[in-house]
């Protein structure tokens, strides 16, 4: 029946809330959680929906020692006003539909103790006897709400029994008292009285801390910072004189950071050095502690490590001075929120609210004298999140690649290292691999990350070989940790620790002219006028990419990705240019890059800005070439098939003024695949781990299409595309979903020549072998040794594989096999501007669109449109103008 259904009772508060005043005391469940952001983990962990492995699950294990308490219950709860209740009522039954049912106490504790508390008692009396009793009362006619309701005020907190009395006279009348249920934190005896001044000092946190503990910690602080002990009269109270007043502020630690009471204290005025010493000893041990649970230690860390800035500094100076400094002359300690060493901690939170507040209340105390002393208000320096590529990690990594450029000679233009095949084949150079230990390797062994996050630097092997190169690789001096060569593979990773690889770096060939076209534009000083950053030279430089080039260095690629072959040619320096969009290797066209952070913004926003307005009005217009098989339809008679599979989920309809475009809608979704594709012989395999596929729990995906010309020798139509929405392989997946997919794409359906792809692939190995041979003296850094050097050339696959080895090495794409080149080809782009403090009309806005090329880059334009030149499969076409590309809208 109903009733025989388990029911539990959650108190949704924080834990300083619940410390003081509930409902049903010891039985109601205390999450244990400091704010209300950390209640969605606790109900996950407490459903089975997640493992607990927070601090919030693990200190209210006592009160939810099943990882199902939630799940086939009746679910009571209550908070301070309702409205928490409500939100966490709402998420329980999104999480737990296995509940039983969910209530909330309407009103929170506060309507409840208006209703029944000592107020409503006494007004209610009469009607009690009548009824026989109250709903929400016990049988003996009291409250069930014990101890004192936490408000987030500056009355801190109300009593349960005085509920809408006033303090001064609850405190007068034993009588209106509730029953103590808090606990110092220290001795454990019954308190529940909230002071602004006891605060832990590591997180500011409220603590319940009786009178007696108080006087013990000030003494034992005092005595550790040299001071004085306090006078006390015989009622054991502090003698108020001129002589115990003290710069020494108590401070205390909550229950999670008992653990520094003796170690991390905001003010450091009268510790000794000795005594500094010993607490820097401390904070680094546990801070060395807290390096192997990565991420979620990383606040913790962060704390500690500004402590112990803090008291290395503090060291230093004491040291320098060569004295020490009598510490009762020393200056008070200041509240860290309005700088005053008289506050008393009122100043800030639900205790004081602001400290304009506080000042207006001296300033009328001290009436026209104004002998009260008037708390400034600290000035805050405004925070202000820095770039991305500003940050200190940023740019230490930034000035690190640009060293390593600079040394191996990485960057040099396109003319050079080309072969007689037209092949860029860069010399082989040895290269340090770096990589920070990520949170998944914390507490694994060397061999454990080599073996399964660095599979392909010993791609072929079986297991029994793995290890036995790995041990050789580790002996050889090949693998660092922290820049040192491990002694053995069960050497365990810790956080923050680097782990590297010295390699014999081998790049496959690309097919790449002499020099690569470019055009390069500026944009309006309207556009840039709110930045306030100097605008001098091209600002903008649009990019003609040949295929099979990368636009930056990733996989195997360095020398031989686009942007630095840019840059040598233009003659900038390494790291100079901003790609503004990304676009496939194996895709050519169009490709506009930034000099300048400021201009990457504006476009990079433009790019990435959505409104409901988007797909009808679209800030970027984008239109792409692409040569598919057979006759693309031209009309509505002329209707593709979507296969079965996915005719649920995808869709296609004539759109345009002439109804002559193709909208494709379907669902886009990541494909992983395994890495035991690449040991496949077949030419169409996949080349790329991250294929993509059309799937009902995919990304909302759009594309237009539209017929330019048909050859009928060849069966082959060239196409114009508009990507509406902007996903990976957007446009190929679409082509092959509707049956013509793009030619030579051997990853979506198209085909290729097999007998001149597997020679192709025998150039391009070739290539590589011969570069090695010529190369006599290979480029490293001054970190690498000769010896080490050695030891890469000898165990790398390419050098002593040959042929076999380098084609084992590098996918079929990689060596100009299939796919490394595709029909498809981004040929103009199309940027709309908003500028700032223009009103203009609808008619005008549509007016300044419309204009030509020249009006785009002069300072009244609000879009700016960039093109190439026609691909060489599509310029063949008879009778083909770029008339005939026009926007797909």
């Amino acid at each position: 029946t109903e009733d025989e259904v388990e029911t539990i009772l959650i108190d949704v508060r924080n834990h300083k809330e619940c410390q003081i005043g509930a409902f049903a005391p010891g039985i109601s469940i205390d999450p244990q959680t400091k704010t209300f952001a950390q209640f969605p983990q606790w109900v996950k962990e407490n459903t089975g929906s997640e493992t607990a492995t927070s601090e919030v699950s693990a200190k209210a294990a006592v009160t939810s020692p099943s990882p199902l308490l939630l799940n086939n219950k009746r679910i009571l709860m209550y908070c301070t006003g309702g409205i928490r209740c409500e939100k966490a009522s709402a998420y329980i039954r999104q999480v737990v539909p296995q509940n039983k049912g969910i209530y909330h106490l309407k009103g929170g504790i506060h309507k409840y103790l208006e209703e029944f508390g000592q107020d409503a008692l006494s007004s209610n009396k009469e009607s009690e006897n009548v009824n026989g009793g109250s709903k929400g009362r016990s049988d003996d006619g009291e409250c069930l709400f014990a101890g004192k309701n936490f408000v987030f005020d500056r009355r801190g907190a109300l009593d349960a029994k005085g509920h809408g009395v006033g303090e001064e006279e609850c405190g007068k009348d034993p009588s209106n008292r509730s029953t103590v249920i808090g606990k110092c934190q220290y001795c454990t005896d019954p308190y529940d009285t909230f002071h602004p001044e006891n605060i832990c000092t590591v997180c500011r946190e409220p603590i319940l801390i009786c009178e007696k503990c108080q006087l013990d910690l000030n003494q034992k602080q005092r005595s550790l910072r040299g001071l004085t002990p306090l006078t006390l009269n015989s009622s054991d109270r502090v003698e108020d004189t001129t002589e115990n007043e003290s710069n020494c502020r108590v401070e205390y630690h909550c229950e999670d950071h008992s653990h520094l009471n003796t170690c991390y204290f905001t003010s450091l005025h009268g510790f000794s050095v000795t005594e500094l010493e010993k607490q820097l000893e401390q904070l680094q041990l546990k801070n060395k502690d807290l390096e192997g649970i990565g991420k979620k230690g990383k606040q913790k860390r962060r704390t500690l490590r500004k402590q112990i800035d803090k008291i290395e500094a503090c060291m230093k100076q004491k040291l320098n001075n060569g004295k020490y400094e009598d510490a009762t002359l020393e200056p008070a300690m200041q509240c860290r929120h309005c700088g005053s060493s008289t506050c008393t901690s009122d100043c800030w939170g639900f205790h004081g609210g602001n400290t304009r507040m506080v000042n207006k209340s001296k300033k009328n105390q001290g009436g026209d004298g104004g002998a009260v002393e008037v708390v400034e208000l600290k000035k805050h320096r405004q925070r202000s999140r820095v770039p991305s590529n500003q940050r200190p990690a940023k740019r230490l990594k930034r000035q690190s690649d640009i060293s390593e450029i600079e040394v191996l000679h990485l960057s040099n233009p396109p003319s050079q290292h080309q072969n007689e095949a037209n092949l860029r084949v860069p010399p082989p150079v040895v290269r340090v691999l770096r990589s920070g230990v990520k949170g998944r390797w914390c507490g694994k062994t060397v061999h454990w990350v080599l073996n399964n996050d660095f599979v392909e630097c010993l791609h072929g092997l079986t297991q029994e070989e793995r290890d036995e190169g790995l041990d050789q690789l580790i002996a050889a001096g090949l693998i660092r940790v922290n820049g040192v060569p491990p002694e053995a593979s069960d050497v365990v990773l810790r956080n923050m620790d680097t782990i590297e690889r010295i390699v014999h770096w081998h790049e496959p060939p690309i097919s790449v002219p002499s020099k690569i076209s470019l055009t390069t534009h500026t944009l309006p000083e309207s556009i840039l006028s709110s930045n306030g950053e100097a605008t001098v030279g091209p600002l903008l430089y649009c990019i003609n990419k040949p295929p099979s080039v990368p636009i930056y260095p990733a996989g195997p690629y360095y020398a031989n990705s686009l942007l630095l072959m840019v840059e040598a040619q233009e003659g900038l320096p390494p790291k100079t240019l901003i790609p503004l969009h990304r676009i496939d290797r194996a895709t050519s066209g169009l490709l506009l890059c930034a000099n300048m952070s400021s201009v990457a913004r504006v476009i990079q926003g433009r790019m990435t800005s959505s409104s409901k307005d988007d797909e009808k009005n679209p800030p970027v217009r984008k239109l792409y070439l692409a040569r598919v098989k057979g006759k693309f339809p031209a009309m509505s008679s002329e209707s593709p098939t979507i296969t079965e599979e996915c005719a649920s989920i995808a869709s296609f309809a004539w759109c345009g003024d002439e109804n002559n475009i193709i909208e494709v809608n379907a669902p886009i979704a990541v494909q992983l695949e395994s890495s035991e594709s690449k040991d496949n012989e077949d030419e169409s395999a996949s080349n790329t781990m991250m294929h993509r596929t059309v799937r009902g729990d995919g990304k909302h995906s759009i594309s237009r299409f539209k017929l330019i010309s048909y050859d009928t020798n060849t069966n082959q139509s060239l196409i114009s595309c508009a990507p509406i929405t902007g996903r990976g392989h957007q446009l190929r997946v679409h082509l092959q979903l509707i049956g013509f997919p793009i030619h030579n794409d051997v990853e979506y359906g198209g085909t290729v020549n097999v007998e001149s792809v597997k020679e192709q692939k025998r150039l391009s190995a070739q290539s590589m072998l011969d570069v090695t041979a010529a190369t006599s003296e290979c480029l490293h850094e001054e970190s690498v040794t000769t010896r080490e050097v050695g030891s890469a050339v000898q165990m790398c696959k390419c050098c002593s594989g040959g042929l076999e080895g380098i084609k084992a090495s590098y996918n079929s794409a990689q060596l100009l096999g299939c796919g490394h080149a595709i029909d498809l080809h981004a040929y103009k782009y199309c940027i709309s501007f908003e500028q700032k403090g223009r009103n203009d009309s609808k008619e005008e806005k549509s007016r300044v669109a419309s204009c030509d090329k020249k009006d785009h880059e002069d300072e009244t334009a609000t879009s700016m449109e960039f093109s190439t030149d026609l691909p060489s499969w599509a310029s063949s076409c008879i009778g083909l103008t770029r008339n005939r590309f026009s926007w797909l809208k």
